[in-house]
C-alpha cells in the first residue's frame, strides 16, 4: 500500500500543482498523507444575544463557521443546542458527531451558493426514486408486510398534498406528475432557505422524501421512520440473520442524524421557542414516571 502510495505521490502533485499553480513547500510535506485531529482548545460555552439573533461563545470567543463568516442563528433553543455540542468535546473536537453545528454552518456559508430553489430541486430528486413506493412482489410475506406498513404513509402524504400517488411494481413512478412536483416545491419552499438544509438531511437519511414529510408532521416518531426506511432490510435479517454491531451501528446513526435534522427544522421554523430549564422538566419527567 505504501509502495503504491510512493509511486502516484509525485504524480498527484504535478498534476495538483499544475492545476491550482500550489507553493512547492505544500507538496514537499506530508499534509495529504496525515490525518488531523483538531484539541480542544476552550473550557466553557455559552450563548450571546443581539438584535433578537444568537451566536455561540467558545469562552469568550464567538464561534466562526468555516469560511470565516459569524454564526447567527435565530433561534434561541438552537444556539443552546449548538453550544451543548461543543460543550459535549473531550480532548479533541469530534465533527461528525456535530450534526446541528454542521447544519448551522451550512445554512450561515451556503458553500455551494444555491438558492432556496436549487435546494428544493435536490429534496424533489428523491421523490421519484422514494423508498416506501417500490414494492418488492417476489416475496409475498415481504410484499403483504411493505403494503401494510407503507400504503399509509402514502395515504398520509396524498392527503397533505391532494395528489394520487401510489406504489409501483416498475423502475418508474407512473403518477408523478407535473402538478404534483410543483405542490410539494411550493410546500418545499415554504420553509425557508436554513430549514431546507434540514429537510435535505433527513432524506439523505430515510432515502425516502414521503417519510420525512410525515415525520415532520409528527404521524410517525423518528425511530419508527427509520425503521420504515430499513422496512426490507429489517424483514432479510429475520429471515437469513444479521451481524448486531454493524447493524445497530447504522441504524443509531440515522436515528441521531434524523433527529437532529427535525430539531433544527423545527427550531427555525419556530424561532420563539423557549426551552425549558432542567428544574423545569423534572416535574414533568416524575409525573410520567406514575402514569
Amino acid at each position: 500500500m505504501f509502495q503504491i502510495l510512493h509511486l502516484i505521490r509525485p504524480v498527484l502533485r504535478n498534476s495538483l500543482k499544475k492545476k491550482f499553480n500550489f507553493a512547492n513547500d505544500l507538496f514537499n510535506s506530508n499534509i495529504f498523507l496525515r490525518n488531523y485531529a483538531i484539541g480542544k482548545f476552550y473550557k466553557t460555552t455559552n450563548i450571546v444575544e443581539n438584535n433578537g439573533s444568537y451566536g455561540v461563545l467558545l469562552d469568550n470567543s464567538k464561534l466562526k463557521t468555516p469560511l470565516g463568516k459569524e454564526m447567527i442563528i435565530n433561534s434561541k433553543a438552537l444556539a443552546l443546542a449548538v453550544a451543548e455540542e461543543w460543550n459535549l468535546q473531550e480532548k479533541s473536537i469530534q465533527t461528525d458527531s456535530m450534526h446541528l453545528t454542521k447544519l448551522c454552518y451550512l445554512s450561515v456559508d451556503n458553500p455551494n451558493e444555491h438558492c432556496e430553489k436549487d435546494i428544493a430541486q435536490q429534496i424533489l430528486s428523491y421523490l421519484e426514486t422514494d423508498t416506501v413506493f417500490f414494492i418488492s412482489d417476489n416475496d409475498k410475506d415481504l410484499e403483504k408486510l411493505l403494503n401494510e406498513k407503507w400504503l399509509p404513509i402514502i395515504n398520509n402524504f396524498n392527503k397533505y398534498f391532494e395528489t394520487n400517488l401510489k406504489p409501483s411494481k416498475g423502475i418508474y413512478i407512473n403518477c408523478l406528475d407535473a402538478y404534483t412536483k410543483k405542490m410539494v416545491e411550493k410546500y418545499l419552499l415554504s420553509l425557508g432557505f436554513p430549514a431546507l438544509h434540514g429537510v435535505l438531511q433527513a432524506v439523505e437519511t430515510l432515502k425516502s422524501l414521503i417519510l420525512t414529510i410525515c415525520c415532520l408532521h409528527q404521524d410517525i416518531t423518528v425511530n419508527d421512520a427509520v425503521l420504515l426506511s430499513k422496512l426490507e432490510e429489517e424483514y432479510q435479517c429475520t429471515k437469513w440473520g444479521r451481524v448486531d454491531w454493524i447493524k445497530d451501528y447504522s441504524d443509531t446513526d440515522s436515528v441521531i442524524r434524523l433527529s437532529a435534522a427535525m430539531l433544527f427544522i423545527y427550531y427555525t421554523l419556530n424561532p420563539k421557542h423557549k426551552p425549558m430549564a432542567k428544574k423545569d422538566i423534572y416535574p414533568q419527567i416524575q409525573q410520567s414516571l406514575k402514569q
